[in-house]
């Protein structure tokens, strides 16, 4: 098979995946997870709720000038805002 048929196929699926994440996240806006972050690059701390695993699923990502959260524990997070393949959050 081409490359470039390939390379399209791949550019479809991801396409589609991304308005299904997209879909899936708005609906966890306002609900409160219990996340764990291991992580913390510029002024973010990157983690992911109890359910999702790392490199494949969501990052929480928290504002880290606004908050703090230990890295390694689990912290309750609201979640505020969402995209395709992100959730937005604070510690409550």
């Amino acid at each position: 098979m081409p490359e470039d048929v390939k390379e399209q196929r791949v550019s479809e699926i991801m396409e589609i995946q991304s308005q299904i994440s997209f879909e899936l996240n708005q609906e966890k806006v306002g609900k409160t997870f219990k996340c764990i972050f291991d992580r913390k690059e510029g002024n973010y701390f990157f983690g992911r709720t109890e359910f999702d695993s790392p490199d494949v699923d969501n990052d929480v990502i928290i504002d880290a000038i606004k908050h703090y959260v230990q890295l390694g524990q689990f912290v309750n997070v609201k979640i505020n805002s969402a995209g395709d393949f992100d959730l937005n959050g604070e510690p409550v």
